[in-house]
């Protein structure tokens, strides 16, 4: 009996743990536009540094391990502004000595263009769409060959016994704003994949997402609906549509697709008061390190916002994965049939 109520008392503070630090937190200040231009990776010299902004101040993170995807095993040096785009580092490192010089040039717009340390040289990496050039993938045949291919496609076998029951998110989940980028051609593909703009998912999971929508209340957002469940038709849409070199982006059609089993959704947040979407982290599908869940970089406000999302997401049984920060599976070791359902029959 004892140790019943322990571990009771264990995962009682597990669930609550992360909400109190939320609700205890000092929601972080958004960083002055002039050095928020300056944040962003930089190439040179074999190496790949960041800029980053925490606690109202710069930071230099210097990668030393090439397989360092959100830079969370990086150095980290702190910069101090000496006057107008110009910095020093004050700590020793492998790559400095106990202090350094740091000088960053702008275009005309005023973004970050490249930095120079010490005697190198690190250009800007613009990543999904910073500098008006979005990352876009272009099939290796036509859009009518690759539709005409998956509508005679085979739907793989079933063997989960689960099979979600669908409902439309509008009816269940009030307030949520929707944004499904493949509605439209605001996505990888650059044409739209999906021809209903209702979202659906199966109805435990919808209730979840409903509660997660009232806790975010107190914080001030709401929840932006990016992707919700898709068919197994159109994500074969989307592996025939996927270039050879790109196709790891994706599992194959015969494994499937989270979101086609109606319990996986793509989410980001909005803010109450104005009703516009939040800037966070880095952009949906964005190839980047700041795809990842553990990424350092940004904002230390967006890295705050992404850890709340994820925070209640967790709460309410979504599990998130490392590669997406946007990305959720409601209960994840319940394993649940691929539906080959189109959104405009349901």
């Amino acid at each position: 009996m004892l140790k019943k109520i322990l571990r009771l008392v264990i995962f009682t503070i597990a669930m609550i743990l992360p909400l109190l630090a939320y609700a205890s937190g000092v929601k972080p200040n958004a960083v002055q536009k002039d050095e928020a231009a300056l944040l962003g990776l930089y190439t040179g010299n074999n190496e790949m540094l960041l800029v980053r902004e925490a606690a109202g101040k710069l930071a230099l993170v210097y990668r030393y391990k090439q397989d360092d995807k959100d830079f969370t095993a990086s150095n980290i040096y702190p910069l101090t502004r000496e006057h107008y785009d110009s910095y020093t580092i004050n700590e020793a490192g492998p790559m400095t000595g106990a202090e350094s010089n740091i000088k960053f040039d702008r275009d005309k717009d005023g973004n970050g263009v490249s930095l120079r340390l010490g005697e190198h040289n690190y250009t800007r990496q613009f990543t999904n769409g910073e500098d008006g050039k979005p990352f876009r993938i272009t099939p290796e045949q036509s859009w009518e060959n690759i539709r005409k291919e998956a509508d005679t496609s085979v739907f793989p076998v079933q063997k989960a016994a689960n099979r979600a029951n669908l409902v439309d998110l509008a009816e269940v989940v009030p307030n949520l704003h929707y944004d499904l980028r493949y509605t439209t051609g605001n996505n990888i593909f650059g044409v739209p994949l999906v021809t209903s703009k209702k979202a659906y998912l199966d109805k435990d999971a919808a209730m979840a997402l409903m509660r997660v929508q009232e806790r975010l209340k107190e914080y001030g957002y709401g929840l932006v609906v990016w992707e919700a469940y898709r068919s197994w038709r159109d994500f074969k849409v989307a592996t025939l549509a996927l270039p050879k070199k790109y196709k790891k982006l994706l599992p194959t059609a015969e494994e499937g697709y989270p979101h086609n089993t109606g319990r996986s959704i793509d989410v980001s947040l909005y803010d109450l008061d104005s009703g516009e979407q939040v800037q966070m982290i880095s952009d949906f599908d964005e190839q980047t390190p700041a795809q990842y869940s553990g990424f350092i970089g940004g904002t230390q406000l967006q890295r705050w916002q992404r850890d709340l999302l994820q925070a209640l997401m967790g709460l309410e049984g979504f599990d998130s994965i490392d590669m997406e920060w946007w990305h959720f599976d409601y209960k994840s070791a319940e394993k649940y049939q691929l539906l080959n359902v189109s959104v405009d029959n349901l």
